[in-house]
């Protein structure tokens, strides 16, 4: 091949955003790079958000020590997945098709894009009410502004990740400056006392099980999908170090401000919460790069994922990442001008049921099995192992047994391994 067929080929592989293929070295980011995406990433207005409801219901140490056990699983999965992309240079789809197969891997990719469109559109919806009653002369309706936020938030993910990167540089040092204001608001307004001696109402009080699920419902999916970042990692320990720190930051610390900012005003909306302590115009300000780090990022995890739902198409996944962010934005905007956050809650309850399983099938077939899938159609092993985590995982949840995310994720994981032992020799002896 010549070298100038190898820089055509490069550029192409470039628009698709390596979807399916090794990052190149020439692509690798830096240890700041990779720090400042994955903590923009983790940094959102939903974590005050979680964070203020979790804190309304639980007494302050129960819902903190709720927090760091569910973010401690968190950064367990972001930093075991994160290497094996970093080992391969991988996105999150193809990966799995070493574990599901080919063809069926692109169910577990649908998903991830019915996901992404919900977060982006429910985040849109969410954001745009705010704008509406933070400046109640905002003369576009709710809807319309839904569909030109959701617009705006495209224009860094169809750059790709050196999109997200820019976009990441700014919001990060928004997110810190809203953590340190609201932790000197609640310390000159309330003092600290109001929230270390916080006891919620008995009729509203929630379990420490239900608390830590809240936690990792939320954030499973940004875990799945960290690989579509640390892919681009250098070194090994770049992944090792940026994924803990990112969910430390991004997720722990505005989750525990959101607990206390609850806390000290009484008050379980973080909006109405920061009202109160007089921070309502700055954490508009603030929100404004705090949502957009994060919808970039699903915008182009969706982008990768729909490329391997195209994968054994005729179009043979080889559409511009471009297009499919653009098709991705598309979907999430006429979904938030529907008012996605009426349906909210039956579509994260089904996702949060079907995707953690997920991180227990690829990190059981890249550590212990060994033996990838991606030439077959379909690894019925994993299809099957798949559905018995998610059963459990439903009954976890049903009867508020541990963190039913975790347990669905560590039946997988473990049944994943003993039935690869077993059936493998049998079902895929054709490997």
């Amino acid at each position: 091949m010549s070298g100038e067929e190898k820089k055509e080929l490069e550029a192409e592989s470039s628009e698709l955003e390596y979807a399916f293929e090794s990052v190149p070295d020439s692509a690798k980011k830096s240890l700041g790079s990779i720090l400042v995406i994955l903590t923009g990433y983790t940094i959102s207005l939903s974590n005050f958000v979680s964070g203020a409801t979790v804190g309304s219901k639980m007494p302050f140490k129960e819902a903190v020590a709720a927090c760091a056990l569910g973010n401690i699983m968190l950064i367990i999965v972001a930093t075991l997945l994160g290497i094996i992309a970093f080992r391969t240079g991988l996105s999150t789809s193809v990966l799995a098709r070493k574990a599901l197969g080919a063809r069926s891997s692109a169910i577990l990719s649908f998903l991830l894009v019915i996901s992404a469109v919900n977060w982006i559109a429910v985040n849109a919806d969410t954001f745009s009410n705010l704008i509406k009653s933070t400046f109640g002369w905002w003369p576009i309706p709710v809807a319309i502004t839904s569909i030109l936020v959701v617009a705006i938030w495209a224009q860094s993910a169809i750059r790709g990740v050196k999109g997200l990167e820019i976009v990441s540089w700014l919001g990060v040092p928004c997110a810190l400056v809203l953590t340190i204001v609201c932790a000197i608001a609640i310390s000159v307004k309330t003092g600290y006392s109001t929230v270390f001696n916080f006891i919620p109402a008995s009729d509203v009080q929630i379990s420490f099980a239900s608390g830590s699920t809240s936690f990792v419902g939320a954030w499973i999916f940004g875990c799945i999908v960290s690989p579509d970042v640390c892919r681009y990692a250098k070194k090994r320990n770049h992944v090792a170090f940026g994924a803990p720190i990112a969910v430390a930051v991004g997720l722990f610390g505005l989750e525990v401000i959101g607990i206390m900012t609850a806390q000290a005003t009484n008050q379980s909306s973080f909006v109405e919460a920061t009202a109160a302590l007089g921070l309502g115009v700055l954490v508009f300000i603030c929100a404004i790069f705090c949502v957009w780090t994060t919808q970039d990022n699903n915008i182009y995890s969706a982008g990768l994922a729909l490329q391997n739902v195209m994968k054994d198409t005729p179009l043979e996944g080889k559409v511009k990442h471009a297009v499919l962010a653009v098709i991705i934005a598309t979907a999430a905007a006429i979904f938030a001008a529907a008012g996605a956050t009426k349906y909210l809650l039956p579509v994260v309850q089904t996702l949060s049921i079907l995707l953690p399983p997920i991180p227990g099938l690829i990190i059981a077939e890249f550590y212990f099995v060994k033996k990838s899938k991606e030439n077959k159609a379909i690894n019925w092993v994993a299809i099957i192992t798949w559905i018995i985590g998610t059963a459990v995982g439903y009954v976890a949840l049903q009867n508020n047994f541990l963190i039913p995310a975790i347990v669905s994720m560590i039946v997988t994981f473990v049944l994943y391994i003993v039935l690869s032992k077993c059936l493998d020799g049998v079902v895929n002896k054709d490997l």
